[in-house]
């Protein structure tokens, strides 16, 4: 399973980012493999549609989940017709402290 974490940077001492479509970055962790790479949201500079463009984007990265600070109302109806489960953390948390909880 690919999840896909918004940041604004690429550095894993982050914290998530409060907006999914307007995130700089996304770290993208493969639990099956524990692999992990940085890709930059090339949709977050986007004028109108940011959200969804965004996701588009991401179902290019075979994303099944994503997490984020806050997502927009048409973008959450969007992931969840395209089956991508969404995860808003309770608190703000670091990448780092996600990839952790991730491989335990």
């Amino acid at each position: 399973m690919i999840i896909a974490i918004s940041t604004n940077m690429n550095d894993l001492d982050q914290p998530v980012s409060e907006n999914f479509g307007r995130s700089q970055w996304f770290c993208l962790y493969d639990t099956d493999t524990e692999n992990m790479k940085f890709v930059e949201n090339i949709a977050g500079s986007a004028k109108q549609n940011a959200g969804v463009k965004t996701i588009n984007f991401l179902l290019e990265q075979n994303v099944d989940t994503v997490i984020s600070g806050r997502f927009g109302t048409i973008t959450m109806v969007l992931l969840r017709e395209k089956n991508i489960q969404i995860i808003i953390p309770q608190r703000t948390k670091i990448l780092s402290e996600i990839i952790n909880q991730l491989k335990n």
